[in-house]
């Protein structure tokens, strides 16, 4: 039985890896549109594309992969990912990537999706040779270098700039990467960056090479008990994020059920150019035995800090910078002042379908931090050192999942996140999410789900759904209900609110799809106006998508879209609208991606979020705000096999403004045009 299966896989991937394209030309950007088409809010989806590019780089070995590492993807029902683990026990280790087709429930649709993402090691697979000669001769082996530009000229160049706002080096941005990797096995990585505005100061004593910020990770996997080793710049992320969150996940979005669950990952390397949302030092993963790991970090770093010099016996921080901007004095100033500490310890068991573990995680400041006090933070950060202690427990169970994790600041607040997937039928799938974060619970590195920015202040309760009726029909909603038991910004009382978001997908052939998607949500913000100066009121926005996409031929792409939305706030009624029309065209070593847009809003409670392709590593999701036009151009040209080069050109013309942005970043004018130019050497 297995010979002939056998014999059928390689016919299956002969024919496959004719037609499969190399995996750095992998599309990402349908993947991430598939997936937060209907997001409304500041995502960082820069950050969501290193995600899928690191399991692009580094595939998932369907034979030793684990079902958080499968989550992970956000690609596979709970269901999917429950059978895989099920099927892998009871016949034994794939042979082959297309063996996935005997998986009960695996659907060609998902397979097609996951392929890229994944790989298939046999048991007996040896790695030969030195780990030096493995990475002298990987091929997965890469060089990016970026540049970056906005034509016309911002304040903060000008020569008659006010010395303090005048911006100290040019109005280019570089970015350069180089990293090689082999799955489950070694990963090296440098990435540097100057953004617009920074100059470039050679100090090799001080670590500073030219480049403002420099990020360094090397990465050794599977070395018998030695599980997991990094040096240099990591994240990590365990339980459901709400002590150590790193930056995977994504909260409320068109996919109500996968997306609400963090996966258990561990320690990851870091090779994004956010400048103090990482760890900078060791981390090591230790298998105990079978069932027990043990996880340890220590990290050290300097961030941004603003130093209130009015304190004479010891120095004050008064406020601490995430920016990552040093382009004028006083960011200069306040650059890399403040010592950051932090070291960290997870106690992990792992039993067939039980996953749970203790988690203890301490973070120290070099200075006092003792921020300006207003009326919300009153119960804020203060002081120099912080500790948190906690566990979480997952466990499944046929088709469903029971996902948890609770945390203690001592001597301060607590919070929890529980929650439940299942999969009632093959067609049938819920979600439910429960949690509650106190005011003085702190965790600077947590990604838990939440309504805010950072869990704090809220306790909430989210049901989410989805039905697929048939392979061209679906049907997913979520109905999310929260209250702040504290102030907030903007919103000087306790206050509450609710969200709910329905959404229609109809895809009749493979070159049409088609969604509709309606979105409300309500929450208290303080009304300002001469009447009622800082009253909260109840505000109400509501959105309405249409998209509809069609494959006119091989390589030739339409995509129309029209949004609008409606903020309700007392008596003020406000809206905003945006058309886009997008075009994407390949042929050979070819491929442009165009897009035309309108955008009329008449504040920025009405801005329009609207997803951008972008360069390879890159993605964006700008908000339209105003009246005028958005154009841009996106052209990729495969030089050969091993070179590959991008250009993109972005242009807004705004109708109701003479000047766009403000202080050192205004431009005079209403037109704002930006350049960007990539080029990728693969070794």
């Amino acid at each position: 039985m297995k010979l002939r299966l056998l014999i059928v896989l390689i016919v299956f991937c002969l024919r496959a890896n004719a037609q499969k394209a190399p995996a750095g030309d992998v599309n990402l950007d349908n993947i991430i549109e598939e997936i937060f088409s209907g997001a409304e809010s500041d995502l960082n989806y820069s950050e969501l594309y290193e995600v899928l590019l690191h399991h692009l780089s580094n595939p998932l070995d369907l034979n030793k992969a684990t079902s958080d590492q499968l989550r992970s993807l956000m690609l596979l029902k709970e269901e999917e990912v429950n059978s895989l683990l099920n099927y892998r026990t009871q016949a034994g280790p794939l042979l082959a990537v297309y063996e996935l087709q005997s998986v009960p429930g695996w659907t060609s649709t998902t397979i097609t999706r996951i392929i890229p993402f994944v790989t298939v090691s046999l048991s007996n697979t040896r790695i030969n040779g030195s780990l030096f000669k493995r990475i002298a001769s990987e091929k997965n082996n890469y060089l990016v270098v970026r540049h970056e530009r906005t034509v016309e000229q911002k304040k903060g160049y000008a020569s008659e700039s006010d010395s303090l706002s005048k911006y100290a080096g040019s109005p280019d941005k570089l970015y350069m990467r180089y990293k090689v990797s082999r799955p489950n096995d070694f990963s090296l990585g440098l990435t540097a960056e100057k953004d617009p505005g920074e100059p470039i100061v050679w100090k090799p004593a001080s670590f500073q090479p030219g480049f403002d910020f420099l990020s360094f990770h090397f990465q050794v996997m599977g070395k018998g008990r030695l599980e997991n080793l990094i040096l240099g710049d990591f994240q990590c992320q365990f339980g459901q994020g709400l002590q150590l969150g790193s930056v995977y996940g994504m909260g409320k979005n068109s996919e109500t059920i996968t997306t609400i669950r963090r996966s258990n990952l561990g320690f990851v390397p870091y090779t994004s150019v956010n400048e103090s949302l990482f760890l900078r030092g060791l981390s090591i993963t230790w298998r105990l035995t079978n069932l027990i790991k043990i996880h340890a970090f220590g990290s050290t770093k300097k961030i941004d800090g603003v130093i209130d010099s009015s304190q004479e016996n010891e120095p004050i921080v008064s406020s601490l910078s995430g920016s990552g901007l040093h382009r004028t004095i006083r960011e200069i100033k306040y650059q890399n002042q403040v010592t950051d500490l932090d070291a960290g310890l997870v106690l992990q068991f792992r039993h067939k379908l039980i996953d749970a573990g203790i988690i203890t995680h301490q973070k120290k400041y070099g200075q006092t931090i003792l921020p300006r006090t207003n009326a919300y933070n009153q119960q804020g950060w203060q002081g120099n050192q912080n500790t948190n202690a906690g566990a979480y427990f997952n466990a499944s169970w046929s088709n469903l999942t029971f996902f948890s994790e609770t945390a203690f600041t001592l001597g301060h607040g607590s919070g929890i996140v529980a929650g439940l997937l299942g999969n009632f039928t093959h067609q049938l799938e819920m979600a439910w999410l429960y949690r509650k974060f106190s005011n003085q619970y702190r965790a600077p590195y947590a990604n838990a789900f939440s309504e805010s920015t950072s869990p704090q202040n809220e306790e909430g309760v989210y049901w989410g759904t989805k039905y697929t009726f048939n392979k061209i029909f679906s049907v997913s909603a979520y109905l999310d209900i929260f209250q702040f038991p504290w102030l907030r910004y903007r919103i000087y009382r306790p206050s509450e609110g609710y969200e709910w978001l329905l959404r229609v997908n109809y895809a009749p052939s493979r070159s049409i799809s088609f969604f509709v998607q309606a979105r409300e949500e309500t929450k208290v913000r303080n009304l300002s106006d001469e009447t009622t100066l800082y009253q909260p009121h109840p505000g109400t926005k509501k959105s309405l998508w249409i998209n509809c996409d069609i494959s006119i031929s091989e390589g030739l792409t339409l995509k129309s879209r029209l949004q609008g939305s409606e903020y309700i706030q007392g008596n003020k009624v406000s809206r905003g609208v945006a058309f886009i029309q997008d075009i994407s065209f390949r042929r050979g070593r070819w491929s442009v991606a165009c897009r035309y847009a309108l955008f009329d809003t008449d504040n920025y409670d009405n801005r329009q979020y609207v997803y951008e392709r972008d360069v390879w590593l890159t993605a964006s999701l700008p908000a339209y705000d105003g009246t005028g036009f958005r154009n841009y151009v996106l052209l990729h040209y495969k030089v050969s096999q091993k070179i590959d080069c991008w250009v993109r050109w972005a242009r807004t013309r705004y109708l109701d403004r003479e000047a766009i942005g403000s202080g050192p970043e205004q431009i005079d004018g209403n037109t704002r045009n930006d350049t960007k130019f990539q080029v990728r050497i693969r070794f």
